[in-house]
């Protein structure tokens, strides 16, 4: 049985909750909005803080190109997200892509946050300038022109003359090798008169 301090405690206990709608602040009807949620006891409901223009506004993927406002709610009744969410749609004719209804808390807010941290930073600047001011020049006809093509063109063929080259050094210097070792297995004349006669063959001047 509930003792009277946690029943107290349950009787004050309240929740928030982050009301997304697209369209700049001036454009919502925030009387129908305050009124709407009177069903949830609301507690507390901030003006309104709208973003600027985004190319693609976080938590709305299919629109482009929008504002959107952030409503802060504070209920003394608990809900669901997309209870909320559906029932604000209906009873204020929005549609549903264009309301969106989170917990201060949720895993997506949290990574809202970071994101909005990491835009701040310097490498984020750097990242979104589509110059990039510190990246090297780069000359497109370097890569891309026919004086680029025709200076391809020159080094593939003084590669090719300097293989070329190559092989035609590389065959005379095995003729020379060959005819060196060729003069080198053959006597001279002379050498060949000093050795004497052949095995069978007699001196030609012995016996006469």
């Amino acid at each position: 049985m509930s003792t009277f301090t946690q029943y107290l405690a349950e009787s004050t206990k309240s929740y928030d909750y982050k009301i997304k709608i697209v369209g700049a602040s001036k454009d919502i009807d925030k009387n129908a909005l305050e009124t709407a949620l009177q069903k949830f006891d609301l507690a507390n409901m901030s003006a309104g803080k709208t973003t600027p223009i985004m190319t693609q506004p976080l938590d709305f993927p299919a629109l482009s190109n929008e504002q959107v406002t952030i409503f802060d709610v504070t209920t003394n009744y608990p809900t669901t997200s997309r209870e909320m969410k559906e029932y604000l749609s209906d009873i204020m004719r929005i549609p549903a892509t264009h309301i969106v209804v989170r917990k201060p808390n949720e895993p997506t807010e949290e990574y809202q946050a970071q994101m909005d941290v990491a835009k701040k930073s310097e490498y984020a600047n750097k990242l979104h300038d589509i110059e990039y001011k510190d990246a090297p020049k780069v000359n497109a006809e370097d890569f891309h022109s026919t004086k680029a093509n025709m200076s391809l063109l020159k080094e593939l063929l003084k590669d090719r003359e300097a293989n070329a080259l190559n092989m035609e050094v590389g065959k005379d210097n095995k003729t020379q090798e060959l005819q060196s070792n060729e003069e080198e297995s053959k006597p001279s004349p002379i050498q060949a008169a000093h050795k004497g006669p052949v095995k069978g063959n007699p001196h030609p001047a012995k016996g006469k």
